[in-house]
């Protein structure tokens, strides 16, 4: 009892300092429809809420995912993962792109419908570096990297601005905006765009 104690809490130690990480796994088995990954240490669950709809998921096959939380239970540490979740996109902003884990290129929001498509809104902090080509890269091959560990999920490198009406602009590029006119009350933007 006492061994498995120690157990419990040196994996919920383990891990609980790393909730918001990306971490691999191997997938073990899938029991009515949420998916048990072998961590190496400890198992954790992919629940169905947290995968990728159009994702196939297989026994034995290798994936990454986001820790999104360690918690306590009466049968042991429970680690949840999940690779639906917009903050999976941030980190592996991070993992391919080394200026925004140095902060040159900060990300500003990520706004995500897991499976189909993400905008990625971005920003310099130092001037004279363009963010979303330091995103995209030569080529488009940084970007790439991301895709496919995504599965083909289209994804948007968008200029983030502090004025509402620039940052929408910029969002439904290469669209030509030609108006946009703000409610601020109820967070809605009417945009006007040629046919």
């Amino acid at each position: 009892q006492r061994l498995h104690e120690a157990e419990h809490s040196a994996i919920l130690e383990e891990y609980a300092g790393r909730e918001g990480d990306i971490i691999n796994g191997t997938i073990q088995r899938i029991e009515s429809g949420q998916i048990i990954v072998d961590l190496g240490r400890t198992e954790a669950i992919l629940p169905a809420s947290e995968q990728v709809r159009n994702e196939r998921y297989r026994i034995g096959q290798r994936i990454k995912a986001y820790l999104l939380e360690v918690a306590r239970t009466i049968k042991g540490p429970r680690v949840v993962l999940s690779r639906s979740h917009p903050e999976f996109i941030r980190r592996l902003f991070e993992l391919e792109i080394p200026e925004v884990l140095n902060g040159v290129v900060e990300i500003k929001s990520v706004a995500r419908e897991a499976g189909y498509r993400s905008k990625v809104a971005v920003a310099a902090r130092q001037s004279g570096i363009d963010p979303v080509g330091c995103c995209v890269g030569l080529r488009g091959i940084r970007i790439q990297n991301i895709v496919n560990e995504l599965n083909g999920e289209k994804l948007d490198v968008v200029m983030w601005h502090a004025d509402p009406r620039v940052f929408i602009s910029n969002a439904l590029s290469p669209a030509q905006v030609v108006s946009v006119e703000l409610d601020e009350e109820g967070e809605v933007a009417t945009v006007v765009v040629p046919d």
